[in-house]
C-alpha cells in the first residue's frame, strides 16, 4: 500500500499565533517555528549542518553520559515568551531546571543553545537579519549561551544575555567553554569542521 500525502494548505497571511495555538496545531506542522507570533517554515539542512550540530550533542554527551549535569535536545520546541516557540539545532537544559515532559514544547529557557547557521541564513540579509533577530530573542529570554556556528568561516559566535555583539568569536584554533552552564566541558572548534 503506498501513503498518498495530501498537501495541506496554509493560511499563514498575516496571521498570528498564541503559542497555545500553535501547539494544538496537526502534527503536519512540526515543520514550524512560532517567532514573534508567526509560523516559520523550518527548511531541510544539509550533512554539514547536521553533522556540525550532532558533533557538539555527542561531545556534551561523552562530557556529561549519565546525564548529571543535564540533557541534550536536538530539534525540540521549547515553550520560552509569549509568541517565541523556536526549535534550536541544540539546546542543553540543566537538571536542576529540568521541565516537565510530555508532548508538547518543552516549556523551559534552555541553559545553552546552538544554532548552526544555513547557507540562507549567511547568503542574503533577510536571512542574516531573522538569524541575529533569533539569537537576540534566546537572550532576552535568558538563554545563558549562544553558540552561532557559521560553517562558511568555521568559527562560532558566542553571546551572552543582553550583549549586542557576540562576547566572543571562537575560531578553528580555539575551544568552545562550557562556562557555568556545563563546567569543564571545552570543545575544539576545528572537531566541528573535519
Amino acid at each position: 500500500m503506498t501513503l498518498q500525502l495530501k498537501p495541506v494548505e496554509l493560511d499563514n497571511a498575516g496571521r498570528l499565533y498564541t503559542n497555545e495555538e500553535f501547539e494544538e496545531l496537526p502534527a503536519f506542522y512540526e515543520r514550524y517555528e512560532l517567532i514573534e507570533g508567526k509560523l516559520v517554515e523550518r527548511m531541510s539542512t544539509g550533512g554539514e549542518h547536521g553533522r556540525v550540530a550532532g558533533q557538539i550533542a555527542r561531545r556534551i554527551t561523552l562530557f556529561d553520559p549519565e546525564e548529571k549535569i543535564g540533557l541534550v535536545w536536538r530539534d525540540t520546541g521549547f515553550n520560552i515568551a509569549s509568541g517565541f516557540i523556536p526549535t534550536p539545532d541544540l539546546a542543553f537544559v540543566t537538571l536542576a531546571r529540568m521541565p516537565v515532559i510530555d508532548k508538547k514544547a518543552l516549556k523551559v529557557v534552555p541553559d545553552l543553545v546552538v544554532e548552526v547557521h544555513s547557507p540562507s541564513d549567511l547568503k542574503s540579509k533577510p536571512g542574516r537579519d531573522a538569524a541575529a533577530n533569533k539569537i537576540r530573542k534566546y537572550q532576552a529570554a535568558g538563554v545563558k549561551i549562544v553558540w552561532a556556528v557559521n560553517p562558511d568561516k568555521q568559527l562560532v559566535e558566542a553571546y551572552h544575555p543582553g550583549e549586542v555583539e557576540p562576547w566572543k568569536i571562537y575560531s578553528l584554533d580555539d575551544e568552545l567553554d562550557g562556562e557555568d552552564v556545563l563546567p569543564g566541558f571545552k570543545l575544539k572548534v576545528a572537531t566541528l569542521f573535519k
